[in-house]
């Protein structure tokens, strides 16, 4: 039988890092449930990011695309704005990135 070692700790790269388990599992629901991620200085200060999946025909994402700036640029007002500009350019990349056959059906 084969042994699964713990992880090793997760580092904080700030102060707002998940570095606890728990928390990080439920970041990673919220995520795939809206299918977005929202890295808000976790990674560095003052930094925002959001990031969309490229997803594949089975809607498998295969690749991301990260959109990054600042909070004074990515505010909350204006997230839905570009979750809306960054899933279109998702799409355009699927195209671009997937065979026909691995891509997803278009829209209707």
């Amino acid at each position: 039988m084969r042994r699964v070692r713990p992880a090793p700790p997760l580092r904080a790269f700030t102060d707002r890092t998940i570095v606890e388990p728990g928390a990080l599992e439920a970041e990673l629901a919220r995520v795939r449930s809206a299918a977005y991620a929202l890295n808000d200085g976790e990674s560095a200060p003052g930094v925002r990011t959001l990031a969309v999946p490229v997803l594949d025909g089975a809607g498998h994402a295969r690749f991301a695309l990260a959109v990054r700036a600042t909070p004074a640029v990515i505010t909350d007002e204006r997230t839905d704005w570009f979750l809306e500009e960054a899933r279109s350019c998702a799409c355009a990349l699927g195209v671009l990135l997937l065979t026909p056959a691995e891509r997803r059906a278009p829209a209707r």
